[in-house]
């Protein structure tokens, strides 16, 4: 079974420049990116790819028409992610399992036969995938984690990777200075 993890690192994760240099937003990248591979290494995966070039869907469209066996597609800013998670979703009795992200994205999917499937990460990709799937008369079921969820886009969800992460990409946050912050009531994130 294959995994194939789409990943840009220029200039990456833009949404975090508030708090974030673009060379540190480039290393946390990196490191999230680490903390999926070590998650992968782990799992019933016994191989994956990252696709560092083209677009999103036409990187992945790629990819999953190019293999004849099951396919993993999974984020790589998912440092919270761990080897039961991935082995919980390529087990599911289902054609197609969707790991939903906040705000209505995919942050992983599950092809247990890809070249039925083109994916269209656009907007709502979750709702896409959804359809897509249903269109083809695939059998689908939608994996419910919080940590699968939590991906790494504002500086917000960093909260979350300070308060649960244990990988690479939390140990890099806190030696760049990032620590939590409750001074609004709320807990935040500020960089010393």
């Amino acid at each position: 079974m294959k995994a194939i993890i789409p990943f840009k690192k220029k200039n990456a994760k833009s949404r975090l420049s508030p708090l974030l240099s673009q060379s540190e937003r480039e290393m946390l990248a990196e490191c999230m990116l680490e903390d999926v591979i070590r998650a992968l290494k782990g799992s019933v995966v016994d191989k994956y790819e990252v696709l560092t070039e083209g677009s999103l869907n036409e990187a992945i469209n790629g990819a999953i028409h190019r293999t004849q066996e099951p396919m993993l597609v999974i984020m790589p800013d998912l440092p919270l992610i761990q080897p039961r998670h991935i082995n919980e979703i390529v087990s599911a009795n289902a054609d197609v399992v969707i790991a939903p992200g906040k705000g209505g994205g995919t942050n992983a999917l599950f092809l247990r036969e890809p070249r039925r499937f083109k994916v269209d990460y656009c907007q709502a990709s979750f709702l896409n995938h959804l359809g897509i799937a249903r269109d083809a008369g695939m059998s689908v079921y939608i994996y419910d984690s919080f940590f699968v969820s939590t991906d790494m886009d504002e500086p917000e969800d960093l909260v979350e990777l300070l308060i649960h992460g244990k990988g690479a990409a939390a140990l890099y946050l806190r030696e760049i200075g990032v620590a939590l912050s409750t001074t609004s009531g709320r807990v935040g994130v500020k960089k010393r």
